[in-house]
Order: structure tokens, then sequence, then C-alpha cells
């Protein structure tokens, strides 16, 4: 069983990586690679629920911005945060069996990503919206401070999650 949600998990990273590769216009084209532009582009967003200013938490969205860089030798340049890389002191993984319910408002521990490797899981703002996130969506939980969210396991099976906790001063 551990063998199989490795195998999915690095599939679905894998799977992450090629349509973030494919979204740049680094992916194989007619004849070899296509050509990059030097300027910064905005591949991607993600999810953030946060605390706001009325005390109740809310989501929006985080445009990453991204500019060409050689992140390895003897391999064409790849695009990668403008902002560099992100500090964070762990990466661990939760699994919330199927019927699991957290929809008490509770604030995580800590700021951090989380990453759905399997199933479904939804979360809900204290301003009563709920979003469920699949397979390669991410959200930033950033909602440690005041009332938090709730979640819940939103799908049918077993919902496996990559926790990366960060530092509390690090920028959204």
């Amino acid at each position: 069983m551990r063998t199989v949600m490795m195998k999915t998990a690095s599939l679905v990273a894998f799977a992450w990586l090629l349509t973030l590769f494919s979204m740049t216009g680094y992916a194989a084209a007619e004849g070899g690679v296509q050509t990059v532009s030097e300027k910064t582009a905005d591949l991607f967003t993600y999810d953030r629920i946060y605390t706001g200013e009325d005390g109740e938490t809310h989501f929006d969205k985080v445009v990453v911005n991204f500019k060409v860089f050689q992140y390895a030798n003897d391999v064409p340049p790849v695009w990668v945060q403008t902002s560099g890389r992100r500090p964070a002191d762990s990466v661990h993984f939760m699994a919330a069996p199927t019927g699991w319910d957290g929809s008490a408002n509770h604030p995580p521990p800590r700021r951090q990503f989380f990453v759905v490797l399997t199933g479904a899981v939804a979360f809900t703002a204290t301003d009563g919206e709920t979003k469920i996130f699949h397979p390669g969506q991410i959200l930033l939980m950033d909602d440690h401070i005041g009332k938090g969210h709730g979640s819940f396991n939103a799908g049918q099976g077993v919902a496996i999650v990559m926790a990366v906790p960060l530092p509390d001063d690090e920028p959204k």
C-alpha cells in the first residue's frame, strides 16, 4: 500500500512539473526546444487563506512571477520564481481517511503550504467561502493567527497532502 501511495505521489509531482514546463514555453517543439524570453512571466497562481483585518479568514490568489535561470549545469535553463528560494524548515505528509471531518474552525499550527497529492480536501474560511482542492493544487495556510478555517476530506478515499511549514515572517 505504501509503495502504491509513494508511486502516486511521485506521478502527481512529475505531472505538475511537466505541466509547469509546458506552460513556460520551454516544452519540446518541432526541431527541438523552444526559445524562451528573458522577460518575467506570470505563469502560476496558488490559493491563500489568511486572516483579514476584520478578524475573519478569506481566500485570495497569489501570482508567482518567473524568470529564466540556469538552475543546474549541463541542462537548459528553466524558469524559476523571481523572488528566489523560499525558506522552509521541513516537509511532512499527512493522510485523512474517508469521512475525516475537521470542519470546526481551527488555526493551523504554523504558516504552511499544503499540496494535495491524492483525493480531495475542502477548506472553509470564516467568511463562509469553501474551496475544494484536488491533486496538484496548492494552498498557503496563512491563517495561523485568528479563528482559522474548517477542513474536511471531500472525496471518496484517503486524501494525502504534503505540508511544507514556513517561517512566520516569510512573505506570501
